[in-house]
């Protein structure tokens, strides 16, 4: 299972990587364009926007499997070991729990935003509200190996 999640993530960091690359040609693109040409592409901040959007929640979720997200756990090891145990399996309960309403919540907000449109591009912004019940289902998957590396006490 972990090589299966080893390259999901490898594959969400190459996705992530390449959303910045566009990021950044299409912005030195409108950048020459209104330098040059005295010219403005209207679609560009609405695609920027799909890709910063995508970029971030994809990123967190690598981050989230990599264990390289922010973790206040200075107090939690001052305590026993036991104790310190306990806590682990809590918070990645917890933590599961977390992105699993946060994908439900995910899914409800971007069906509600079904109907908006970006103005420049005329698609629906649902394709930049479903970056977060992406993001929210995959970090839940992620965290799966942690709970049970926690209750084998590892």
């Amino acid at each position: 299972m972990k090589k299966i999640l080893d390259k999901i993530a490898d594959f969400l960091a190459n996705i992530s990587t390449v959303f910045f690359i566009v990021i950044f040609l299409i912005n030195m693109l409108e950048i020459f364009s209104r330098t040059f040409f005295n010219h403005s592409f209207l679609w560009v901040s609405d695609v920027t926007v799909i890709c910063v959007v995508w970029m971030i929640f994809l990123s967190m979720a690598v981050a989230v499997y990599h264990k390289e997200h922010l973790v206040m756990d200075f107090i939690v090891n001052k305590m026993p070991k036991e104790i310190q145990r306990g806590l682990g399996i809590a918070l990645n309960i917890i933590s599961i729990i977390f992105f699993l309403m946060l994908f439900q919540t995910g899914i409800q907000t971007a069906a509600t935003k079904k109907a908006l449109l970006f103005p420049s591009i005329m698609v629906s912004q649902i394709w930049s509200y479903s970056a977060m019940p992406v993001f929210a289902i995959l970090s839940a998957i992620f965290m799966i190996p942690r709970l049970i590396s926690s209750l084998k006490n590892n």
